[in-house]
């Protein structure tokens, strides 16, 4: 039983990632979650590595001159859904990267992310991480892993997170 549940799991990261370095996205259409946070609504910055939404995520990474497009939320199936959680897609680029699909993850508890840690690992993945969030940055697409791992530290620092590989 517990090898069907890890091997399960391994699909459903190998699913994510493959989605994540895919350019087609099925509903971009859809906004962000709203913040469950009264306090996050009426501040204008999170506290140093706790972030309520993806806006906050990528509003960070804008502040620290990095170019991020709009998180739009990713409904497919996956480890993250599936311990409910919710994955946005958006691009995140400097002057250096060609960009590539991007995943922020926010996990429901710090105890989901732990788990999703090395199961991102396991597949080559590069992420920043902190409290119950991932920034999964691309690594399919040829190039992808290079760029990301150069890019993580900048992402790291702006979000106060740190970088899993």
């Amino acid at each position: 039983m517990h090898a069907r549940t890890t091997t399960a799991a391994a699909l459903a990261v190998l699913a994510l990632t493959l989605t994540a370095c895919s350019s087609d996205n099925d509903d971009s259409s859809a906004p962000p979650a709203p913040s469950k946070s009264p306090a996050a609504a009426t501040t204008n910055a999170p506290s140093a590595g706790h972030y309520e939404t993806a806006q906050d995520i990528a509003d960070a990474l804008k502040d620290a001159g990095l170019t991020v497009t709009q998180p739009k939320e990713d409904k497919s199936a996956s480890y993250i859904t599936e311990v409910g959680g919710t994955s946005y897609t958006l691009t995140v680029t400097d002057q250096n990267q060609d960009g590539g699909d991007t995943l922020i993850n926010l996990f429901p508890n710090p105890e989901a992310l732990a788990a999703w840690i090395p199961l991102s690992k396991q597949f080559g993945g590069v992420a920043v991480t902190n409290d119950a969030w991932a920034v999964s940055l691309p690594t399919k697409a040829e190039g992808a892993r290079d760029s990301s791992k150069r890019i993580a530290p900048k992402v790291a620092e702006a979000l106060d997170g740190t970088v899993q590989q």
